[in-house]
Formats: structure tokens, C-alpha cells, sequence
């Protein structure tokens, strides 16, 4: 692009930062700017897409971990005895995650989860949305339901 008879490179915008960079030419659709943790981020995202969609880099990984399992038998077990620290952070966050289950549980709204004491009788209803109350499911949405007078 010329600007003024200089000739200024074409800048992008992160897809992890957001911030605008000047891509490198030999790269293609360069999408990610040169940061260490807009790289890392990168190739987290890469990771993940190629996990969900390729089953046979899915395969290759299980059994690549199994093997080392089997080549490695009672790392784990020797790991966790001399890292307390470890231990005592897992067992945390572990707790948090079961407490955190058994809360939410009860808000989360799940497909086809109606309960027949709370049957809706037909008629004219107002829906409101509510905002940030409850987790919901499957595009479910969540709203107070208030019945239309009749006039």
C-alpha cells in the first residue's frame, strides 16, 4: 500500500491479542501476531481443533501416552509422594469442582427436563429474559413467564 509515495506494510489484528501487526510475507493469512503467548495460544487452538476432528491423531495420542504409561510404571504414584504441593492443589481444586457440580446442578437447564408438576397451562404468556442467572444448555434461554391479562 502506498501512502504518500511510501510504501507502508500491510498490518493485521491478532487473533489472540487483538492488536494490529505487521505480517510476515512468506507466511499466508498469517493470522496471529509473533508473541510468545499469542504463539502458545496458537497452537493450543490448533491442538484442540486437530483433537476434535481427527481421529486418528486422537488414536496416535492414547496410544502414545499408554505406551509411555507402561515404560514409566509408578511415576505418577512417585510424582504425587514427593510434590505435597501438588497433592494438596489437586485435592483442592477437586473439591471446588465437585461443590461446584453439585450447586449448579439444579440451575443448569437440560434438554427436555420438564417437570410435570410445573406444566405451563396454555394461554398468552409474556416472555422476559433474565441475564446471567443460570447456565443453560443446548441454546436453551432462560425467562420468567408472566401471564397476559386478557382485556
Amino acid at each position: 500500500m502506498m501512502v504518500w509515495g511510501c510504501l507502508v506494510p500491510r498490518r493485521s489484528r491478532c487473533v489472540a491479542c487483538r492488536k494490529l501487526f505487521v505480517p510476515c510475507p512468506q507466511v499466508k493469512e498469517q493470522k496471529y501476531c509473533s508473541k510468545p503467548e499469542c504463539q502458545k495460544e496458537r497452537k493450543r487452538r490448533w491442538h484442540r481443533r486437530k483433537i476434535s476432528e481427527d481421529g486418528a491423531y486422537r488414536q496416535n495420542r492414547r496410544d502414545a501416552q499408554r505406551r509411555w504409561r507402561e515404560s514409566h510404571p509408578g511415576y505418577w504414584k512417585r510424582y504425587r509422594q514427593t510434590h505435597p504441593a501438588y497433592v494438596d492443589r489437586n485435592r483442592q481444586r477437586q473439591r471446588e469442582r465437585n461443590l461446584w457440580r453439585t450447586s449448579q446442578s439444579r440451575l443448569i437447564a437440560k434438554m427436555d427436563a420438564s417437570l410435570e408438576e410445573g406444566r405451563i397451562i396454555p394461554g398468552r404468556y409474556t416472555l422476559i429474559p433474565l441475564e446471567g442467572e443460570f447456565v443453560a444448555k443446548t441454546d436453551a434461554i432462560n425467562v420468567e413467564i408472566r401471564v397476559v391479562p386478557r382485556c
